[in-house]
């Protein structure tokens, strides 16, 4: 068994066991991981109809919808930022270990929650702190290993597809995921994003101005002025002509300008 203090800052190696107390008396001696879920992942994985469909398409699905947190609790997340909630569990199938991760943002505390008051129900309210079995050295939590997901034919987990289309998992106990930046870095960036997106740069503008053109119509107003507004001068001149293009085509002629 590899010394905790061995590897630097580097996760726990496979194997690392971890002695900690129940509250009724009961001694553990467990392998210890963290499990982690981004926000509004979950109802989704759980639809029937999310069954066999690609990663990529649920991310897409699920991506559009980011912002909320922003909108909502406009001071705990900034644009594009969604809660990641995390949980102490142990790899040993049947260890029934899967609580609370001290040290994180409870979902329950966000601003103006009904549940505000209640206390954080983590790992340390039922457990006294873990220490290694072999050492006797207190945990670091930042060195548990992050457990990976998957969403695949053979595998399912809830959330599993934002690894499986990204690539990206997040650091033990980040409080938040930054979609925005995430589409962007794994090549799954879509207009829907701008408004979460901070600058777009050229080819972001050149997509945003191409999806507005062909869905214009019928948009709300507001959300298209928002939209517009994220294009530069040339690009929003860019858009006027198709706009402009497109209504000559539906009239038949020129006849609209006048």
């Amino acid at each position: 068994m590899s010394n905790t203090t061995t590897a630097g800052g580097q996760p726990y190696p496979p194997g690392t066991r971890w002695t900690f107390q129940s509250k009724n008396g009961y001694v553990h001696t467990e392998e210890l991981a963290l499990s982690w879920l981004v926000g509004g992942a979950e109802p989704i994985c759980e639809d029937p109809s999310a069954e066999g469909k690609p990663a990529d398409v649920l991310w897409h699905y699920w991506a559009k919808d980011a912002n909320r947190y922003h909108e909502r609790w406009p001071e705990a997340f900034r644009p594009g930022e969604v809660h990641i909630s995390w949980r102490v569990v142990s790899p040993t199938p049947d260890s029934g270990i899967f609580e609370g991760a001290p040290y994180t943002r409870d979902p329950r505390h966000l601003p103006r929650q009904s549940r505000a008051d209640e206390k954080q129900d983590d790992f340390l309210t039922h457990f006294s702190f873990p220490t290694h079995a072999e050492s006797g050295e207190g945990l670091n939590w930042l060195r548990l290993p992050v457990l990976d997901l998957a969403w695949r034919e053979d595998r399912e987990d809830v959330g599993g597809f934002v690894q499986e289309a990204s690539g990206w998992k997040p650091s033990p106990l980040q409080l938040a995921m930054d979609v925005a930046q995430v589409a962007r870095g794994s090549r799954l960036w879509t207009p829907e994003l701008a408004l979460m997106s901070g600058d777009l740069d050229d080819d972001e503008q050149y997509a945003l101005g191409d999806w507005l053109a062909e869905h214009q119509e019928g948009m709300d107003r507001d959300l298209y002025d928002a939209l517009y507004a994220k294009l530069g001068k040339h690009h929003q001149s860019d858009l006027d002509d198709s706009i402009s293009d497109w209504a000559d085509r539906a009239v038949g002629d020129e006849s609209w300008r006048l």
